[in-house]
């Protein structure tokens, strides 16, 4: 396992051409206040929309990283799912939602969110490992009070969705780790992983996460 402290789109330029299998990540949701990125590209950032271009910049890197026969999996919601869609439907050649049904929703007078989407992209034709593999996954959230990172998924609920398409030589790449629960869940399925957190505090707990037997 390899874990990096830094900005993604900084450290995807180290990564060799063609040497990813998996895209398996939880991207920001909000514009990414703290990236060096906001810097570099101030201007056209403030005149196209921070999140988008954030997402365009994005896809174009790991595109260069990820195999011909690679495949995507993006957390996203609905404001950034057409973004997302919009910029990876050029690089792939078949796109599928997958549905992350939480079970129970927040309390509050509104409709309340149950549900995040996982945009799904592959560049070949893949079968999953188990057939009849339904793409509604239903598991609880992580408790408020047990969570590490504000976005935290269940770690069980990344290991559903990862034996489907994983083994232990492929190799699952997250851009977002926050505290590591994918890549907790690639430990125990026992396949090769790379996480980049940007967070210094995050990417702590991530380590400390993964260095447990």
């Amino acid at each position: 396992m390899q874990i990096l402290n830094g900005d993604c789109l900084d450290l995807l330029d180290d990564l060799p051409d063609n040497s990813v299998d998996i895209v398996y990540t939880d991207a920001p949701y909000i514009p990414p206040q703290h990236s060096s990125t906001l810097t570099k590209y101030k201007k056209s950032l403030s005149e196209m929309g921070i999140l988008e271009n954030f997402y365009k910049w994005f896809i174009q890197k790991i595109d260069r990283v990820l195999k011909d026969d690679g495949m995507l999996l993006l957390y996203c919601n609905s404001d950034s799912y057409p973004m997302f869609y919009i910029h990876l439907y050029p690089y792939v050649k078949k796109m599928r939602c997958f549905i992350w049904d939480k079970i129970s929703c927040s309390l509050g007078y509104t409709f309340r969110h149950q549900h995040e989407m996982i945009l799904y992209g592959e560049r070949m034709n893949m079968k999953c490992i188990k057939c009849g593999t339904g793409d509604i996954f239903k598991y609880k959230s992580v408790k408020a009070n047990t969570k590490t990172h504000p976005a935290e998924k269940p770690v069980d609920l990344h290991k559903h969705i990862l034996k489907n398409i994983v083994d232990e030589n492929k190799v699952v790449l997250d851009c977002f780790m926050g505290t590591g629960s994918i890549g907790v869940a690639c430990k125990e399925l026992g396949c090769k992983y790379i996480g980049m957190e940007l967070e210094h505090s995050y990417y702590e707990v991530a380590k400390q996460r993964l260095s447990k037997p």
